[in-house]
């Protein structure tokens, strides 16, 4: 398979997903530190076995620890917004200012793209509007 194919499958479960949080009635944030919980311990289990000789140098660095706090906080917010906003795909939208910004750091630090396309510039300029509209819709003011 190639990254298209993963990448409409990732769509198809994160949608599942958002959907998921969106109706789910768990009280507080029970959901998404347990998620981040299981997924931790699946991680260790994997990481044990099959990088033996570098994990235990690996594991006490403390960068894990500070990405892992940013990576629960990232959830947490996200599964917050998901449950007051009127509707999820709004939530979504911002994935564009995502790839935005991930494609002008690519260009302007790490300088992988010397040339910016017509297209690019057109796409940025789309994705921009797009998020514009939908910010401004007055059903979002719920």
């Amino acid at each position: 398979m190639n990254w298209i194919q993963l990448s409409i499958i990732h769509s198809f479960i994160a949608v599942s997903l958002i959907l998921y949080i969106r109706y789910d009635n768990t009280p507080y944030y029970i959901f998404p530190i347990i998620i981040n919980i299981i997924v931790g311990l699946l991680s260790i289990i994997y990481f044990t076995f099959y990088y033996n000789e570098h994990f235990t140098e690996e594991f006490v660095k403390p960068k894990y620890y500070i990405f892992s706090l940013a990576v629960l906080a990232i959830t947490l917010l996200g599964y917050y917004i998901i449950k007051v906003c009127p509707n999820p795909a709004y939530f979504r939208t911002f994935a564009a200012l995502e790839i935005i910004l991930l494609l002008l750091f690519s260009i302007i630090y790490l300088q992988k793209h010397h040339y910016i396309s017509t297209q690019t510039i057109i796409g940025i300029l789309c994705c921009c509007a797009g998020i514009i509209l939908i910010s401004l819709d007055d059903d979002n003011d719920v």
